[in-house]
């Protein structure tokens, strides 16, 4: 008879420990922060239009633009030639759009700049539309810009045209830069 009253006293112990235990809450409280830095990213430009004109790309953030027939074959007079390029553009902040030409115009290399009856030079004009806006450069007061309030995204086209006629050029490469540069103003 002894056996019994250690079980029952071993089985009355059990339920009386599980009741010992409580759960204690505890909360925390997490924010999140982020900041988006500005940033300006102009993609790769397409061909709209075209006469007498062609381009390619010649990386990540240049192409080129090539004139066909730069002058007439008989006179040696400069030919018209435009392009229509359309650049995707995002900027998420206000910013400026700065055109600038490095020559102010198509310019032979090696050039004398000395006048006469041929000449080693030729002015065009470039066209930008953004963020609806426009300005027009001509290539001869080298740079011009548009300033833009608010945040942009969509197509900047660019207009480029060299004109016809004018005395005669002289043989010889040509060549201008354009820089697009989009800038944050905040």
């Amino acid at each position: 008879m002894r056996k019994l009253p250690i079980l029952i006293a071993a089985a009355l112990a059990l339920p009386a420990g599980a009741q010992a235990q409580e759960l204690t809450r505890a909360t925390q409280k997490l924010e999140l922060t982020a900041r988006a830095p500005v940033a300006c990213v102009i993609s790769p430009a397409t061909v709209s239009n075209a006469a007498n004109a062609s381009y390619s790309n010649t990386g990540a953030s240049s192409g080129q633009v090539s004139i066909t027939q730069l002058v007439d074959g008989t006179t040696a007079a400069p030919r018209a030639s435009s392009i229509e390029l359309s650049l995707p553009v995002v900027c998420n902040a206000s910013h400026r759009v700065e055109l600038r030409s490095a020559n102010g115009g198509l310019q032979r290399a090696g050039a004398t700049g000395r006048g006469g009856a041929f000449r080693e030079f030729l002015a065009y004009s470039v066209g930008l539309d953004w963020a609806g806006q426009s300005v027009q450069l001509d290539t001869a007061s080298r740079s011009a810009n548009i300033n833009a309030t608010q945040p942009g995204k969509g197509e900047m086209v660019i207009r480029i045209a060299t004109p016809a006629g004018g005395g005669p050029l002289v043989a010889g490469q040509y060549s201008d830069s354009i820089v697009v540069e989009v800038q944050p103003t905040n």
